[in-house]
């Protein structure tokens, strides 16, 4: 990453103290669309935190933009994509890092579960920055825009600024996610067995829907090829199908009726 430039201090202290007082989901969004545009430019911010190793992990989505609020997206849908952007922060040696955003739009896609995805097909760069696991869970932030090339200092921003986001976060409750609901007893009985499915087993599937193999999953989740060929004969065994094609069709089928 290139050389940040540090924000003014003076407008910096501004405004810090003005989101001091941020309890609402609202709030938040408008002290993020005010004047921390100018350092961070960003259409929406997506915050995930939990267990990240085990897959078990929750998120939160503040935009503006029809479609792309947390009670748009369920679960299974968002948490390939904050899984994805915690693995690129670990790489980058947990740092600030840009990454390119439209690889959302694939992942997105390849998933056809019908959510309203257009607006976050549209962003070309995610920048991203966390908070390491501690007594706390970890926790990790993505802002999302639709600049490219982004400021030079807008990593060093995120940096300074994700302390008070994280602490309005940490006072109001998470917004509701979107709900899968069956239309037929049958799908409701396959839904079930996807639910049982763990948040890295789902993350494993939306990878394979893209047509990558164990090696590549590995690579791409920073676990062993040993580990994703469990994780598969688990998810065989849970969606009862015998190979990778009949998982991704009936995961396809159960997000139809979602």
């Amino acid at each position: 990453m290139q050389q940040q430039a540090a924000p003014d201090a003076d407008q910096f202290l501004k405004i810090a103290a003005s989101g001091v007082s941020v309890t609402r989901h609202e709030q938040l969004w408008r002290w993020l669309r005010g004047d921390v545009q100018r350092w961070l430019p960003h259409q929406a911010m997506m915050v995930g935190w939990g267990d990240f190793g085990a897959g078990a992990f929750r998120f939160d989505l503040l935009s503006s933009l029809p479609g792309l609020r947390t009670h748009d997206w369920t679960e299974a849908s968002m948490s390939p994509l904050v899984g994805y952007f915690r693995d690129c922060w670990v790489a980058a040696q947990q740092q600030p890092c840009i990454v390119d955003a439209s690889l959302c739009g694939e992942l997105v896609r390849s998933r056809g579960d019908g959510l309203p995805a257009d607006a976050l097909l549209g962003m070309k760069t995610a920048l991203v920055h966390g908070i390491p696991r501690g007594q706390e869970a970890e926790r990790v932030f993505i802002a999302f825009s639709r600049e490219d090339p982004l400021p030079c200092g807008a990593g060093l921003a995120l940096k300074l600024l994700l302390p008070f986001i994280d602490t309005a976060l940490r006072q109001m409750p998470p917004a509701p996610m979107r709900r899968a609901s069956s239309a037929s007893d049958d799908s409701s009985k396959h839904a079930l067995r996807a639910a049982a499915l763990s948040e890295r087993e789902r993350q494993i599937m939306a990878w394979v829907a893209m047509g990558k193999t164990n090696p590549e999953i590995g690579m791409i989740l920073d676990i062993s090829e040993f580990t994703v060929k469990n994780h598969m004969k688990s998810i065989f065994s849970k969606l009862d199908v015998t190979n990778r094609a009949q998982a991704v069709a009936r995961l396809e089928r159960m997000s139809a009726h979602a």
